[in-house]
C-alpha cells in the first residue's frame, strides 16, 4: 500500500494572493511557521479546496464566483457573452419593427411616443452588444448583464405610462406581461445565485416603482403583483442555478484527470498561454517518473495508478496554491510557477524530486518500491512562445533521462553539457 500523506490542495493556480500558502509553500522553502499560521493556512486551504475536483458540489460555488477558478470564470464568461450578445442584438433589431403594430392599435400620438421609446431601447441594446463585441471581459459582462435587463424594464415603465390613459381592454396583454417575459429570458444564463439576485433586483425596482406610483390599486393587489413577480423570479433563479451546476459538472469532467485529480494538459496549456500573453515571468518544471513502464509490467497497472496518485499529491503539497500543476500525459507532470525565476525553480524541483524518492511504497508482498524522477527546469524567455518553453523543458527532461535518470537538469546545466 502507499503511505498516506496529508490531503493536498487540488487547485488550479488562480490569482488568490489572499490565500495563505501551505507550510512548505509560502516562500518555497520557508518552513519556520508558527502553529497559528499553520492552522490558518489549513483553514484557508480548505476554503479554497480544489475547484478542480470532479465530485465537488459545494453550495458556495453556486452562490458566488469567489472560489471559482480563473479558467472556469473565463469559460463561463465566454458562454454568457455569446448568449447575451445574441439576446441584445435580437431585441435591438426586433423591438423597432413592432412599432408598426403600435400605429394600428393606438392613436398616433401614443404610437409616436412608443416609437421613440422603442428606438431608445434599440439603441441602448445595440450599444451593449457593441461593448460585448469589442471588450468581452469578465467586468464588461458583469456590467452589461444587469443593464441588458434594466433597459427593457425602463421601456416597460415608459410604455405603460404612455398608454395609461387608454381603456384597459385596448392595451395588448403583451405590455403587462413584459416583466415576466424578461424574467423568463434571465433563465437562459448560468448565473450564480448572487449574480442572479442582482439582476432580479434591477428588474424589480422599476416594476415596483411603476406599481406603487402609477397604478391605482389596493394594497392587496399590489402584494399580489409583487408575489407573482417573485414567483417568476424564483423559477428563473432555479433555472440559472441548474444551468450553472450542469456547466460546472461538464467543465470539471472535461478538465480534470480522473485518476490524479489534477488538471489535464489542455487546461494547463490554456492557463500557461495566458501567462505568456501577459509577458509574466514564470518557470516551468517537467517531471517524468523513471522506468514507469517497468512498474506496470512487473507489478500491474493498479500499483502504477497508486504511484501516479501518490506522486501527484507530493507535487501539490510541495508547491504553492498559485502554481499550476497538471498531469501532462502518462507518467509526466508539468508545473508552471508564476513569478519564480530559474534558480529558485531549480531548488523547488530538487525538493520535489527528493520528496518523491523518499516516498515509501509498500507492495502486497511487503517489498518496498522506490520511485525516482527525471526533471527538466526552465524559465520563460522574453518574447518566446509557450511551445518553445515547453520544448526546452522537454529537451532538458530527456537529457536527464539519457544521462543517468534520477536528476534535475536546468538551462545552465544543459548549455554547459552541450
Amino acid at each position: 500500500m502507499i503511505t498516506n500523506k496529508q490531503n493536498s490542495i487540488n487547485n488550479l493556480g488562480g490569482s488568490m494572493e489572499s490565500i495563505v500558502k501551505s507550510p512548505m509553500n509560502k516562500d518555497h522553502g520557508n518552513e519556520s511557521r508558527s502553529s497559528d499560521e499553520r492552522r490558518k493556512n489549513s483553514k484557508d486551504a480548505a476554503l479554497f479546496n480544489s475547484y478542480f475536483t470532479v465530485d465537488r458540489n459545494a453550495l458556495s460555488d453556486l452562490i458566488s464566483t469567489k472560489l471559482h477558478s480563473d479558467d472556469f470564470i473565463a469559460t463561463r464568461t465566454s458562454y454568457i457573452t455569446i448568449r447575451l450578445w445574441f439576446m441584445c442584438m435580437f431585441f435591438a433589431l426586433s423591438v423597432p419593427i413592432f412599432s408598426g403594430f403600435d400605429f394600428v392599435l393606438f392613436p398616433n400620438s401614443e404610437a409616436l411616443d412608443l416609437l421613440v421609446a422603442r428606438v431608445v431601447l434599440s439603441l441602448s441594446l445595440f450599444s451593449l452588444a457593441y461593448l460585448l463585441k469589442v471588450r468581452a471581459r469578465v467586468n464588461t459582462v458583469r456590467l452589461v448583464m444587469p443593464l441588458a435587463f434594466l433597459a427593457p424594464m425602463i421601456f416597460y415603465v415608459a410604455s405603460m405610462i404612455i398608454v395609461t390613459d387608454l381603456p384597459k381592454d385596448e392595451i395588448p396583454s403583451i405590455f403587462a406581461m413584459l416583466p415576466y417575459f424578461i424574467l423568463a429570458m434571465l433563465g437562459l444564463f448560468p448565473l450564480t445565485i448572487s449574480g442572479g439576485v442582482i439582476v432580479v433586483v434591477c428588474i424589480l425596482i422599476p416594476f415596483i416603482s411603476y406599481e406603487i406610483f402609477f397604478v391605482q390599486q389596493s394594497i392587496w393587489l399590489l402584494v399580489n403583483s409583487i408575489w407573482l413577480f417573485l414567483l417568476f423570479a424564483g423559477i428563473s433563479l432555479w433555472l440559472q442555478v441548474g444551468q450553472l451546476s450542469m456547466l460546472m459538472k461538464l467543465y470539471r469532467e472535461s478538465t480534470v484527470d480522473p485518476l490524479t485529480k489534477l488538471i489535464n494538459r489542455r487546461v494547463l496549456l490554456r492557463l500557461a498561454q495566458r501567462s505568456n500573453e501577459g509577458q509574466q515571468v514564470y518557470s516551468l518544471i517537467m517531471f517524468d517518473l523513471d522506468r514507469f513502464k517497468r512498474i506496470n509490467d512487473n507489478h500491474g497497472h493498479a500499483v502504477g495508478d497508486k504511484v501516479l496518485v501518490n506522486v501527484a499529491k507530493i507535487i501539490q503539497e510541495e508547491l504553492r496554491t498559485t502554481d499550476i500543476v497538471a498531469r501532462f500525459g502518462g507518467e509526466e507532470f508539468v508545473a508552471v510557477l508564476p513569478n519564480i525565476e530559474l534558480i529558485d525553480a531549480k531548488n523547488i524541483a530538487n525538493r520535489v524530486a527528493l520528496s518523491i524518492s523518499r516516498q515509501e511504497i509498500i507492495l502486497d508482498d511487503d517489498t518496498e518500491l522506490k520511485i525516482t524522477s527525471s526533471v527538466g527546469v526552465t524559465q520563460r524567455r522574453q518574447g518566446e512562445t509557450l511551445d518553445e518553453t515547453l520544448k526546452r523543458a522537454d529537451d532538458l527532461l530527456y537529457f536527464a533521462k539519457n544521462n543517468g535518470r534520477d536528476q534535475v537538469i536546468f538551462d545552465d546545466d544543459f548549455s554547459q553539457a552541450v
